[in-house]
């Protein structure tokens, strides 16, 4: 026993003395990790795969789930699970809020923005910022619906004296409870927080990536955006599967931002420390305070075996999650090896966004209209 101990304490301290930044600098260590997926109980008599776990119902339609897209958690709030649906180009999306999801004080509200027509139209994908702000991204051509290609990401709050009721019915004053909206971006398939107002957005018609930064909001129901910064990732090609959203997300401690390139099949990962500004871009519909080109990024194919139809994405210490609209299963990746750990199959089709919360992984299933919860047993 006292062996083991040094050999592990040995491997540690040869992590802490290599570890290092792609820029030379010094970053704090990643201690060892159980690479054990959240599907299994972490118990040593159990092999894996042999005890499969349980899928578990927290909610469907009857919660007013429909065609849900994807889900996350609002870190300002405890126990508060948002879960957006598609609704249609000619209506807008929705959204539904649980409190204390899957236990017996579970309690939902459903909400529509007053103009969700424009600033919430076929959405694919909500991202939450720690300061409790959230921002959606459209899958649409243009969120005017009149031909052009006037669209982009748009960011809300989370405060239920503001959401869905200021601007319902819109004003020339409030129009709907937006806190902004930068259109730079038509057929965004998927968006992932940085911090404060600050996101990563899956560019469906340019297909690249680009960071948007919407500044100080708004307010509530404005429109003025000459405030926003944004940066486009040129190098960092993807391809949009125009039905099946392509999710983000961006583990914070190592800076890696993870993409589900979803018309490609395949994982990637760029380094949101890389890249510098090489030139600046004319933007296309609105004065925005930076608008600039990208350059010298370093990004990579992290994972691109036995994927159909990739969608969510979620990371817990070293171990990445994806889901497979086609197939229904829910694939673990080791971010250390980009090797794959395990699998499972959920049974049905139609998987959309992954989170994980409290060590649970959660998901929502767009064919079934259920909000899940995998049980480990």
């Amino acid at each position: 026993m006292r062996a083991k101990y040094l050999l592990y304490s040995f491997i540690s301290l040869l992590l802490f003395a290599t570890s290092c930044k792609k820029d030379d600098k010094e970053e704090p260590p990643f201690p060892l990790k159980d690479d054990l997926p959240e599907f299994y109980l972490a118990a040593a008599s159990v092999d894996w795969g042999t005890l499969l776990p349980e899928y578990k119902m927290i909610a469907n339609n009857s919660s007013q789930i429909s065609l849900p897209q994807d889900l996350d958690f609002n870190p300002s709030q405890k126990n508060q699970l948002w879960v957006v649906n598609k609704g249609t180009e000619n209506t807008g999306s929705s959204s539904v809020t649980f409190t204390d999801p899957g236990e017996a004080s579970q309690t939902s509200k459903y909400i529509k923005d007053g103009n969700s027509w424009h600033f919430m139209s076929l959405t694919s994908a909500l991202a939450f910022s720690p300061n409790g702000n959230w921002a959606t991204s459209p899958n649409v051509l243009d969120a005017n619906h009149g031909g052009g290609r006037y669209t982009g990401p748009a960011l809300w709050s989370s405060d239920f004296s503001i959401y869905g009721i200021i601007g319902n019915p819109p004003t020339q004053l409030k129009n709907g409870s937006h806190l902004d909206m930068v259109h730079q971006s038509p057929y965004c398939m998927g968006i992932a927080s940085e911090k404060d107002n600050i996101f990563w957005v899956f560019d469906g018609y340019y297909n690249n990536i680009i960071r948007y930064d919407f500044a100080a909001d708004h307010g509530p129901g404005n429109d003025y955006h000459d405030d926003a910064k944004l940066r486009r990732y040129n190098e960092v090609t993807v391809k949009r599967d125009p039905n099946v959203p392509s999710h983000l997300i961006l583990d914070k401690d190592r800076k890696w931002l993870y993409i589900v390139d979803g018309g490609n099949k395949r994982i990637l990962r760029m380094d949101i420390t890389t890249g510098s500004v090489s030139s600046s871009l004319p933007p296309v519909n609105e004065k925005v305070a930076e608008y600039s080109k990208m350059s010298g990024v370093t990004w990579e194919i992290f994972y691109d075996q036995g994927l159909n139809k990739p969608c969510g994405i979620e990371i817990n210490s070293n171990r990445l999650f994806v889901s497979d609209y086609e197939t229904g299963e829910i694939i673990c990746l080791d971010v250390n090896t980009k090797k794959e750990l395990a699998r499972i199959n959920t049974g049905t089709k139609g998987i959309m966004g992954l989170k994980i919360y409290n060590n649970r992984l959660w998901y929502v299933n767009a064919i079934d209209n259920t909000l899940m919860q995998v049980v480990p047993r």
